[in-house]
């Protein structure tokens, strides 16, 4: 029998008997208590929330390593099929609904209701033109999701240009330049292509979906919320606004109260522990 990777062990030794909840990084354990102290509390005495570092960890910690223990992780741009595959691996990996955990602060309507009082008071006459200067950029960053899922199904053969990945690049004249000189073995007119055909999947869906499932979470919410908020009410960048939308005490959306009750009814009962 080959030795338990050291991360494995270290989260062992920290959860000290308890039932161990997976999730992907240090971000998301903070995300993630914070919805469950709302939602479920309590939940501290029954499982040990820990980071993997990683998608991969999650996936290889609960259908490999630690059977037992309960694994969640992000949607990312995975289509149906690989969730189902995902999903059909263990009964204890269980898919977040929406991109990413930053997904959660994506959406104006579900953003206006986590501001604190303070800020939504200041742009309550102006909501709709507070809403708009973040729709604004919806379209773009479509056209990023589509051009991200594009370049992961290519990455299984060839690396990609990272100019594409960190931001909205919508001329398709700057993305050809781009990938001429990325590699010889990349035809620019494939590549834009597949980019054209799921560029139209993605404009073809409602703006919740596009949000919640499409849209690089994570990057949205540091490049569009953090810029948007940062000038409607100087605020002093990620990690601050973040930490304020945790202080308002909004129970997470339905979606995600669904995912941790799955999860949280796989653990054991107190007598049994």
């Amino acid at each position: 029998m080959s030795a338990l990777p050291a991360w494995i062990v270290e989260i062992e030794n920290l959860a000290r008997g308890l039932p161990v909840v997976l999730v992907e990084g240090k971000e998301d354990v903070t995300w993630f208590s914070h919805f469950l102290d709302l939602h479920a509390v309590g939940w501290r005495s029954r499982a040990f929330l820990a980071a993997a570092e990683g998608k991969r960890h999650v996936i290889q910690g609960v259908t490999v390593h630690r059977p037992s223990w309960i694994g969640i992780i992000d949607r990312d741009e995975w289509r149906e099929a690989d969730i189902i595959a995902a999903a059909g691996r263990s009964l204890h990996l269980h898919i977040l609904p929406r991109f990413c955990i930053e997904s959660y602060l994506c959406d104006p309507d579900e953003l206006w209701n986590a501001l604190p009082a303070a800020q939504r008071d200041r742009v309550a006459e102006d909501i709709n033109v507070w809403m708009g200067s973040i729709r604004q950029h919806i379209p773009d960053w479509v056209a990023h999701g589509a051009m991200w899922r594009v370049l992961r199904e290519i990455h299984e053969t060839s690396r990609f240009p990272s100019q594409l990945e960190e931001h909205p690049i919508t001329d398709e004249a700057q993305i050809r330049q781009i990938l001429t000189s990325w590699h010889q073995q990349i035809a620019p007119d494939i590549v834009l292509a597949r980019y054209q055909a799921e560029l139209t999947l993605g404009r073809e869906m409602p703006e919740p979906k596009q949000l919640q499932q499409y849209i690089h979470g994570k990057k949205f919410f540091n490049q569009v919320i953090v810029q948007v908020l940062d000038q409607r009410f100087a605020g002093k960048g990620a990690d601050d606004w973040q930490q304020r939308l945790r202080d308002t005490p909004i129970l997470p959306p339905s979606d995600l109260t669904a995912l941790l009750d799955r999860a949280l009814a796989q653990l054991p009962s107190a007598g049994m522990q």
